[in-house]
């Protein structure tokens, strides 16, 4: 996508891009169905006289619209069966509330959360979660409805084959009035039979995703925003697995803590801490059933994990606003001795960012615990990563770690992310806007 000027509104954009390209990399039958769901949906919006704001709302939340499933029901989303057990079901139906949570935590996103929380209401009020009929659905929802079944259609699905599209033609004509707004059922047939329709197409859905952002986006964005977007992204990352629940945020702190200890220059710090929370964003394309393996992996399994590190650098080093965290999302697993991955790099061929990142990690995976371990407590985390100094970790960073109190590690087992960033010393661009005067957080953000 273009991207904008080195400002904190690029870098808040390229978060956005980010949580986007994430919902397009998931495994299962929903790989691109956000995408192509808000490829339709965009020129339905279009054709049904909504403003550009509307367009740019109703895109995004065909791209975001199912973030609530990340994490409620993935197993059912990677191995799907034919028909859902009752439990899972229920789960799948709690998707638009968890959804809208999640985008309402994003700054100046109130009106696409409003929009994704509704994609599943039906013109007869027979829909979820809030059972609204008619034009008490907003317009945008209307539309993603719309959308969403005639993307779904297009697809293969566990229990059924793709649809023709004279099927799909069927469906909808018949669901006009029940399921769907009939004037937006009539003007999909309209336009379909006239070839007004546009295949989707990658290169165009990056397009008018990064105008639909940036169309959302004000002029000035403040560091506070961009730390509240770093943490709804970071939820994401963590919902993936149950067992990492604020792992993010923790090593994000902790890293920080790190860093200023050393104390490292302020654009460095910034580096880290954002690093912090995007790590391990390659985890969205890990099957769950890997990620929450009791028992040892085999090696088939053991490399679709280490590939993480690989394809979160991929995601990031695409972004030109967030290029620079690249490096700590792909060498964070690297050792001091060589024996880590992927490229096996060793003392100071790791670069400063990730060689940090490595200890922040393994503190905040130990304490934490694993589908294949329990917790140990701080003590044993602190003497396995002081006894691995010059092994497994940088004996610098080490160094620095066991200069760090026992009081900010239990610190970070609170919700702390806003005191943290408060104390830091943020580089001129990310506190001034486009024009060079500078801003502070307003009650938006």
């Amino acid at each position: 996508m273009t991207p904008l000027q080195s400002s904190g509104r690029a870098f808040y954009s390229g978060l956005i891009e980010a949580l986007l390209s994430v919902m397009g990399s998931s495994k299962g039958y929903l790989l691109d169905h956000g995408p192509r769901t808000a490829y339709l949906a965009r020129q339905l919006a279009a054709a049904a006289g909504c403003t550009p704001r509307e367009i740019a709302e109703v895109t995004l939340a065909g791209v975001l619209s199912d973030v609530g499933m990340i994490g409620l029901a993935e197993d059912a989303w990677e191995n799907p069966v034919p028909v859902l057990d009752p439990r899972t079901r229920g789960l799948v139906r709690a998707h638009p509330i968890r959804t809208e949570a999640t985008l309402r935590g994003i700054p100046h996103f109130d009106s696409v959360a409003r929009l994704a929380r509704s994609h599943h209401e039906w013109w007869n009020g027979s829909g979820y979660p809030d059972e609204i009929a008619g034009e008490e659905i907003p317009l945008g929802a209307r539309v993603l409805r719309l959308a969403d079944t005639i993307t779904a259609l297009g697809e293969v699905r566990p229990q059924r084959p793709v649809r023709t599209p004279e099927e799909i033609r069927t469906v909808v004509r018949d669901s006009a009035g029940r399921e769907f707004d009939p004037a937006l059922a009539e003007l999909w047939l309209e336009m379909h039979s006239a070839g007004r329709l546009t295949e989707y197409t990658p290169a165009i859905y990056e397009l008018w995703a990064w105008e639909a952002a940036n169309a959302l986006i004000p002029e000035s964005v403040t560091p506070l925003s961009v730390t509240h977007l770093l943490q709804i992204l970071a939820s994401v990352i963590d919902a993936k697995d149950p067992y990492t629940a604020g792992h993010s945020r923790r090593v994000a702190m902790i890293a920080l803590e790190l860093a200023q200890d050393m104390q490292l220059p302020s654009e460095t710090c910034v580096t880290i801490w954002s690093s912090g929370f995007l790590h391990d964003i390659g985890k969205l394309a890990v099957p769950l059933r890997v990620l929450t393996k009791p028992g040892g992996l085999s090696e088939d399994e053991a490399e679709l994990v280490r590939a993480h590190t690989t394809l979160g650098a991929d995601v990031l080093g695409e972004i030109e606003p967030l290029a620079h965290l690249r490096v700590g999302a792909r060498y964070h697993h690297e050792r001091w001795d060589g024996s880590g991955y992927p490229e096996g790099l060793r003392g100071d061929q790791i670069p400063l960012v990730p060689r940090i990142l490595a200890v922040a990690d393994a503190y905040d995976a130990m304490t934490s615990g694993r589908a294949y371990r329990g917790r140990v407590s701080h003590r044993e985390a602190h003497r396995e990563i002081t006894v691995n100094a010059g092994k497994d970790f940088c004996p610098d960073v080490v160094t620095a770690f066991t200069d760090l109190d026992r009081s900010f590690f239990d610190s970070v087992r609170l919700d702390g992310v806003p005191v943290a960033a408060a104390r830091m010393n943020w580089p001129a661009h990310m506190e001034r806007d486009t024009d060079g005067a500078s801003i502070a957080p307003d009650a938006s953000d």
